[in-house]
């Protein structure tokens, strides 16, 4: 697993402004909307390992972004509140401050970056479909004819609906997978890295595709926190230099 995890996190190291100390979110986002300013709230599907996933013998959600968030928070002097959200309301909630950040292979794009501000890229990975082994590989020219799910309001979904697929749509990957393996779907298209392990992890009965596009990956925070934003950049520049 970790060979696995290694493989699959690109991070890409750059240089970022001088970073200031102190996790008083108030003296840029008004008061603090959780009580404690001294906790930030980060909001996850936590279903999509390597990123976010719960830990099979504890429970705890863990995963690289929750590494991350919880490295960066530290440096401001804070501590993480990591709760599970649908895919969809994840951007919404740091938009509005009901959470401090978001992170779920997240992609950064120009449309989300409207509503919300993105750390440095953590990963570069790309869609492709999940699909039984037993079964011909799909395609996107096959997608059209097979029933294919991916998460509602991500840019799988949008990538596809762009190749004139109307696919199923999910709130949870875990369940979309799920289905798959059930014979209630053919193929599930969402992120490379998640797909590639659920395929190793299956003993055989699940293949991973293709890779069909490439995309950056990063963590959102409310648009203006420019202190938990410059902590997020440091760590994922640091953890890209070692």
């Amino acid at each position: 697993m970790q060979r696995a995890f290694r493989t699959c996190l690109t991070v890409l190291a750059v240089l970022v402004p001088a970073f200031f100390a102190g996790c008083d979110r108030r003296a840029q986002d008004g008061a603090a909307p959780h009580g404690d300013s001294r906790t930030l709230v980060l909001v996850t599907t936590t279903d999509t390992p390597p990123y976010s996933y719960p830990d099979a013998a504890t429970g705890e959600i863990v995963g690289i972004e929750i590494d991350i968030a919880k490295e960066a928070a530290a440096r401001l002097g804070c501590r993480i509140e990591v709760r599970k959200a649908k895919f969809p309301d994840l951007l919404p909630m740091v938009s509005t401050g009901e959470a401090d950040l978001a992170a779920s292979g997240i992609t950064i794009t120009e449309g989300r970056r409207q509503a919300v501000d993105f750390s440095i890229p953590y990963a570069t990975e790309g869609g492709m479909f999940l699909y039984r082994a037993s079964d011909r590989m799909p395609t996107m020219i096959r997608a059209e004819t097979i029933r294919v799910a991916t998460m509602d309001a991500s840019t799988y979904d949008l990538y596809l609906t762009s190749h004139n697929i109307d696919p199923i749509r999910y709130d949870s990957y875990a369940r979309a997978v799920a289905d798959l393996k059930a014979n209630r779907l053919d193929a599930v298209f969402f992120d490379s890295c998640t797909v590639r392990l659920d395929a190793e992890r299956s003993g055989g009965a699940l293949a991973a595709s293709r890779l069909e596009t490439r995309e950056n990956f990063g963590i959102a925070v409310r648009k203006g926190n420019t202190r938990l934003k410059a902590a997020l950049d440091e760590v994922i520049a640091s953890r890209g230099a070692k």
